[in-house]
């Protein structure tokens, strides 16, 4: 009895790390998405902000680590990553060395952003109608994930800067554009990621090890 109880909880301890590094991996592949993004919108596109640049590959990191590690808040844990790492330097950049936040708490909150849309991707994902077929739950959570990560930075625009014009003039660059292109490669990254976890479980399917 007490050696069956043993081997169960080392099953469950295994697969609880095995969830930990699967959630690690995806949210150190996100990390890198975003900071390819960065270096591409200082180098090459400049009057784009990166969001619209890394929309595709944002969605399509989210909802495969939604789709294949299954815990209840994937979405949140893939941003951690780069919320903490990131922290630091908002916090040097932008409270030390020049002041543009509107107080030093503002840099926890920029980088909350992330998270919380990550958030989004959850929610979407669990509480989407189940008649829908699974392509386009993957889809729409995509365009939810990209979709909540620019309302949450337009926000943070808008309200944790001193002066919020020019990097609301900045974000909003093109917006007509930029706004579809989003939504559409966030969906496109969505069901890219479906068609990649793709398994024949049933959806949504959620890991109960964690």
């Amino acid at each position: 009895m007490f050696g069956s109880v043993s081997r169960l909880s080392s099953e469950d301890g295994g697969k609880r790390k095995a969830t930990a590094l699967k959630l690690l991996a995806y949210g150190m592949l996100l990390f890198l998405v975003f900071t390819f993004g960065t270096v591409f919108e200082m180098t090459v596109t400049r009057g784009v902000c990166f969001v619209y640049v890394i929309s595709y590959f944002m969605a399509l990191v989210v909802v495969a680590a939604i789709r294949q590690v299954g815990w209840r808040w994937t979405g949140v844990a893939v941003f951690l990553p780069y919320a903490i790492i990131g922290l630091p330097a908002v916090y040097m950049f932008e409270v030390v060395m020049e002041p543009t936040l509107i107080a030093p708490w503002a840099a926890i909150l920029s980088s909350l952003t992330g998270p919380l849309a990550g958030l989004m991707a959850d929610m979407a994902y669990r509480n989407l109608p189940k008649s829908i077929r699974a392509e386009l739950r993957s889809a729409l959570t995509g365009m939810f994930a990209d979709l909540g990560y620019f309302v949450l930075m337009l926000l943070s625009l808008a309200f944790l800067y001193k002066d919020p014009a020019p990097g609301l003039a900045h974000y909003l660059n093109g917006i007509y554009l930029t706004l579809p292109w989003l939504l559409v490669n966030g969906a496109l990254g969505g069901y890219t990621a479906h068609k990649m976890t793709e398994r024949g479980k049933a959806e949504p399917h959620r890991n109960p090890h964690l």
